[in-house]
């Protein structure tokens, strides 16, 4: 049977906002810091609950189906599959663990009526605090039993009985409002004082800052009670409309009850309310003995309808949770989220059924727990911060919807970021009044919960909304990124890598190499080319490489790679270096020569199947022009390759003298630059000899993992200008010496890098 917005949403949400906060709690609380600060606490409460509701009407009126689950449905639908998981599963131990503590709270106003008629009974004979605690858990449980049958039954059969337990909660309410009226007394004086004689302003001491927020900290659960209602998102025959409708009802309408109750109890003299104060709160006669609950019939009428309104306040709360905590388990077994022994969770006992009684048999031991667990106020700390950080990530959902920007998230709900990121924050605050420790422990234990649901039911793949949100903010940083100049200080490698999809090709290597060099501290893509009529599969190619790859199908390879240096990246961000697979099937020193013309870095990889087998990077020094360009590459890939591999790299800066240049002055340059720099390095001085350059290389490099050396080619004079020009023929011949080398990393610098900070 599908429920309406009144019977489905307001009543259970009215019924768990008006407990025992209202009939116990808020009296004493008037007394201590009076009028004045409590509406100012009733308003930065309600303000909290409020913002949610609109996080949680935009959430709910842009979907078309909600699902069952209520604000665990609607946080995995913005936040994805693991992140909301680990909201539901937090939202449903909450809800059960309540159950147990609502029950407590119903056997505290009952053990003094009924104790006195159970003398018989040896639990109920003693009177110490262990006999006390005992007997409330005993009667909490028995209570506790009852509302479990009704939760087995159904439903339906549970939200008749709410309608009920409804009327009589407000009559105890309209018995508050009209005892002013009445001329009760007590301790022989009048106990309202009058409005000629003024309202309790400011309590009965002064009120600091760190009393107020203690005050709210303790009255803010009472306004925590929503979810009772949006749990039945299931349940409902319009959900997206009887959520939103539901909730700001119920929220309005309490908030009046709140603040109606709050000036009656101002009127109420303070040392009635509260008669001393232990470990620093206050403490005093409880309502239903102020208004004469002891006294004989008639003069107690006003008494026993307040204790029936706590009884009946703290039944519908526990019942509101039984009703809604299965559902959420449930819903989170049949998201496939539990373990798959589990699967029952998700099934009914009758066949054919829908009601999630598997389930609430599950929530019957957890609540039985928390009411014979001892240390109940340690618990509902627990319980209370838990809320506050599902109420807190609802708030959250829907501020990233807002700001991502994505085209789908369409509510018809008028909020706003702003809303919704008060509410995050001001549940931030919250919790922390609450207990920063506390509060710390349970996002720890949610975040564990997401890491689990993220490797075992979410192949490590996030959903949700924070595509859109990353989206939003690289886009609007790109556009900002495009009005600054990037100088040589704060150079970062956007480079293009481009490789090729033959059987001898290195395209592992290349992509390592890739992103050794940009995925840490710059942007890479990779190009993989293949010739029209190979039949390679595009799909393969996200899983094979380390960094973004896509493959090209090209007819004149050498023509494409012209063509790619240069497209910018995403976001209209020029490329600023290339690097090339070494191949003979395309024209090298034509690409080379327009990628320099271009004013963009080259690095042409060659030997690259043996790169990545060693711990050393030697960097041949013949001048700034590359040699700066090659020391800060060097840094770069250090760094990435100690944050990946953990393993620290050997950097070696070698220069070979030329005739009669002297050692000690060459040692002095490139140490001073280093250390100027701030990086680390060897530097080696090779002694000037006759040998060939690539003969003196053999012997000192054939053990390096890589050699970075500058491009062959020669510099010539063209219109008052040095111009770097390749030979082909002669670019062929000196790359062809190096076939028995380590991987080598070719290099040419568009431009002077400046390694110092001036």
């Amino acid at each position: 049977m599908k429920f309406g917005t009144f019977k489905g949403v307001f009543v259970p949400s009215t019924e768990a906002i008006l407990g025992t906060v209202l009939f116990l709690l808020l009296p004493t609380l008037v007394g201590d810091i009076g009028l004045i600060p409590m509406i100012g606490i009733l308003l930065l409460a309600h303000s909290v609950t409020f913002a949610t509701s609109f996080s949680l009407a935009d959430c709910a009126t842009n979907l078309n189906n909600i699902g069952g689950g209520g604000m665990y449905a609607l946080s995995k639908r913005s936040l994805g599959k693991a992140f909301g998981g680990s909201i539901g599963i937090q939202l449903f131990f909450a809800q059960a663990a309540s159950i147990g503590f609502y029950c407590i709270g119903f056997a505290e106003p009952l053990q003094a009526v009924i104790t006195p008629f159970l003398k018989f009974i040896p639990a109920f004979a003693g009177t110490g605090a262990a006999d006390i605690l005992l007997q409330k858990q005993m009667i909490a449980t028995a209570v506790y039993l009852i509302f479990f049958i009704f939760a087995i039954i159904g439903a339906d059969f549970t939200l008749k009985i709410q309608i009920l337990i409804f009327v009589i909660l407000f009559s105890s309410i309209a018995a508050i409002l009209i005892s002013p009226l009445t001329g009760i007394t007590f301790n022989r004086h009048l106990l309202y004082s009058g409005i000629s004689e003024g309202f309790n302003l400011f309590g009965s001491r002064t009120t600091t800052v760190g009393i107020f927020f203690v005050a709210f900290a303790t009255f803010f659960p009472a306004v925590t009670g929503i979810d009772a209602g949006v749990g039945m998102s299931r349940d409902l025959k319009d959900p997206k409309s009887s959520l939103v409708k539901g909730t700001f009802w119920a929220i309005g309408v309490t908030f009046c009850v709140y603040f109606v109750s709050t000036v009656i109890f101002s009127l109420m003299r303070p040392e009635s309310l509260v008669t001393e104060y232990i470990n620093g709160n206050p403490s005093g006669n409880i309502l239903t003995d102020l208004l004469g609950f002891q006294k004989l019939f008639p003069f107690n009428i006003m008494g026993v309808m307040v204790l029936v309104g706590i009884l009946f306040a703290t039944s519908s709360s526990a019942l509101s949770c039984f009703m809604t905590a299965p559902r959420t388990l449930q819903s989170i077994s049949r998201d496939d989220l539990l373990p798959r022994i589990t699967y029952f969770l998700s099934n009914d006992f009758k066949k054919g059924g829908n009601e999630p009684r598997f389930a609430t048999l599950i929530t019957f031991f957890i609540g039985l727990a928390v009411i014979w667990m001892g240390s109940l106020n340690l618990a509902a700390t627990i319980v209370g911060i838990s809320y506050l950080v599902v109420y807190g990530w609802v708030n959250g959902s829907a501020f990233l919807e807002r700001i991502s920007g994505n085209p789908t998230f369409r509510p018809t709900s008028r909020g706003h970021w702003l809303i919704s990121l008060y509410g995050f924050l001001s549940a931030l605050i919250a919790i922390i009044l609450f207990s920063w420790v506390i509060g710390l422990g349970i996002v720890i234990t949610q975040f564990i919960i997401f890491q689990l649901l993220l490797k075992y039911k979410a192949k490590g793949k996030l959903e949700g909304v924070w595509w859109g949100v990353l989206f939003s903010l690289i886009s609007r940083g790109l556009k900002a990124l495009n009005k600054i100049v990037m100088g040589t200080k704060n150079w970062r490698p956007i480079m293009s890598a481009i490789t090729f999809s033959e059987k001898d090709s290195n395209r592992k290597q290349i992509s390592q190499l890739a992103s050794v060099i940009a995925a840490h501290k710059g942007i890479v893509s990779l190009n993989v080319l293949a010739v029209e009529k190979t039949d390679e599969d595009d799909s393969s190619l996200p899983d094979e490489y380390s960094v973004p790859a896509t493959l090209l199908k090209v007819g004149d390879m050498t023509q494409s790679i012209l063509s790619i240096v240069q497209l910018p990246v995403a976001g209209g961000m020029e490329l600023n270096t290339i690097l090339l697979e070494y191949t003979k099937k395309i024209d090298n020193v034509k690409v080379l020569n327009k990628i320099l013309a271009l004013n963009k870095n080259v690095l042409l990889l060659k030997n690259g199947s043996k790169f990545g087998s060693g711990d050393k990077i030697d960097i041949w020094w013949r001048g700034e022009k590359n040699g700066n360009f090659m020391v800060l590459l060097a840094y770069i890939m250090s760094a990435s390759l100690v944050a990946n591999t953990r393993k620290a790299y050997k950097i070696r800066i070698i220069r070979r003298l030329n005739k009669d240049e002297p050692e000690e002055t060459a040692t002095d340059e490139l140490t001073v630059l280093l250390k100027k720099a701030r990086l680390s390095g060897e530097v080696v001085i090779l002694p000037y000899s006759e040998d060939s350059f690539d003969t003196v290389l053999r012997e000192t490099s054939s053990g390096a993992d890589l050699v970075m050396m500058g491009m062959p080619g020669n510099y010539i004079e063209k219109e008052k200008s040095r111009l770097f020009n390749l030979n082909k023929f002669f670019f062929e011949k000196e790359i062809e010496k190096y076939n028995d080398m380590p991987a080598i990393l070719f290099i040419k610098s568009a431009y002077v890098m400046n390694l110092i900070e001036d």
